[in-house]
This record gives C-alpha cells, sequence and structure tokens, in this order.
C-alpha cells in the first residue's frame, strides 16, 4: 500500500509541475504583449504561444489532480476524493472549451469553460475542509474566489488578472498539500475499516473480537484460529 501511495504522490507531483512549468512559461512569453492584472490565464489562449500550451497547462494540473483524488480515495475518505476527482475533470474541460477574448461577447464555450473553472476552484478547497489538513489554505482558497468572482459582477475586469493568478496559487498550493499530507493519511475511522476488511475473514469488526479471538470465524465455515 506504502508503495501505490508513493507511485501515486510522485506521478501527481510530476503533472503539476510541467502544468507549472508551462503556465510560467506563457507568463514570461507574453509578458510584454497583455496586461498581466486585466488578462485572465485562460485568454492566452488567443495569445502567440498560448495558444499551444495553455490547454496542455490546464491538462497537465487537471490529471495532477485525478491523480491525487485517487490517493485520497485509498485514504478512505471517499467524498473527499469525489471533489478532487470533480475540481480534475473540470480542470480537463478548460482546456476543451476555450475562453474567449475578454473584448468579444460570451460565446457558449466560453460559458462552459467558466461554469467548469467555477466548480473547479470550488470543489477543490471544499475538498481540503473534508480532509481537514489544510484548512486555512482552503478558507483562503474560497475568499480568492470570490474576490475573482466579484471581479466579473462589479464589473473590475482591470485587475481580474490579478484576482485569479492569487487564486490559482493557492489551488496549486492547496493540491501540492494535499498531496504531500493531507489526503494520504490514513483517516482514523477508514484505518479501523481497512483493518477490519483485509485481515480479517470476518465482515464486523466487532463480530471478529468476539467469535475469532476464541474459536476462529467457525460460523462463516473458515479454518478455527489453532487448528
Amino acid at each position: 500500500m506504502n508503495d501505490i501511495r508513493g507511485l501515486i504522490r510522485l506521478s501527481a507531483f510530476a503533472w503539476l509541475a510541467v502544468g507549472l512549468v508551462i503556465a510560467v512559461y506563457v507568463e514570461i512569453v507574453n509578458a510584454g504583449a497583455v496586461d498581466p492584472l486585466a488578462t485572465t490565464f485562460s485568454e492566452y489562449v488567443h495569445v502567440g504561444q498560448g495558444t499551444r500550451l495553455v490547454g496542455v497547462a490546464m491538462l497537465a494540473v487537471g490529471f495532477g489532480a485525478l491523480t491525487i483524488a485517487g490517493g485520497v480515495r485509498l485514504s478512505g475518505a471517499v467524498w473527499a476524493a469525489r471533489l478532487v476527482a470533480l475540481s480534475g475533470v473540470a480542470l480537463c474541460l478548460l482546456a476543451v472549451f476555450p475562453q474567449e477574448p475578454m473584448d468579444q461577447p460570451l460565446t457558449w464555450h466560453g460559458a462552459i469553460h467558466r461554469h467548469a473553472a467555477l466548480v473547479a476552484f470550488a470543489a477543490l478547497p471544499l475538498a481540503g475542509l473534508l480532509l481537514g489538513g489544510a484548512r486555512r489554505l482552503s478558507y483562503a482558497a474560497l475568499a480568492a474566489l470570490v474576490v475573482f468572482v466579484a471581479t466579473f459582477l462589479v464589473d473590475a475586469r482591470a485587475v481580474s488578472g490579478l484576482a485569479e493568478r492569487i487564486l490559482l496559487i493557492l489551488e496549486l498550493a492547496l493540491l501540492v498539500t494535499l498531496t504531500r499530507r493531507g489526503g494520504f493519511a490514513m483517516q482514523p475511522r477508514a484505518t479501523l475499516s481497512f483493518v477490519a476488511r483485509t485481515s480479517f475473514p470476518c465482515r464486523d469488526l466487532a463480530r471478529q473480537r468476539r467469535t475469532c479471538g476464541r474459536s476462529g470465524c467457525g460460523d462463516r465455515g473458515e479454518p478455527r484460529f489453532g487448528a
């Protein structure tokens, strides 16, 4: 089991690193072409090399989130794993349905992009709150999400890019935190359930203690201990 978790961690870190390196590269090569305070990362898809690389960065981080969801599921935190997986799927949808330029009316694929982004950015910190390993970071990410959405609602697009980058940094930090410690540690109830399922033929741990301690699980036909 530890080998599987180690492989999941390595794979998750690799995907996240690929996405981060590509994102930083896109920011650097387009530094003089757009205003980073107003332009969101998604809008780089219409600028220079961002046409080819923005979607790749989103897919890489999405695959990383899906990998992390597998590790969280191994810990026994089912709902947290589902939220992380939902975030990963939504990130992949961002790459498939690009955002339109900010000076053009909202398109159908742009609407899908925005709603998928909202799902991705909300699901991940909610998973962090369920796991309890990164509560402050999760609350910070949710607060940054509210600020980012508010820039669209109150017509403050001049700072949408800045608000989004703060949000992206917090979300990426949350993914790294979940990979390192938050989502891969066995939860207490999950540990008992895991031991009961894998170590004893009886379904219920309390029943195992009553029956197997004396004569094994003879009521199900298995050999008795000491036989």
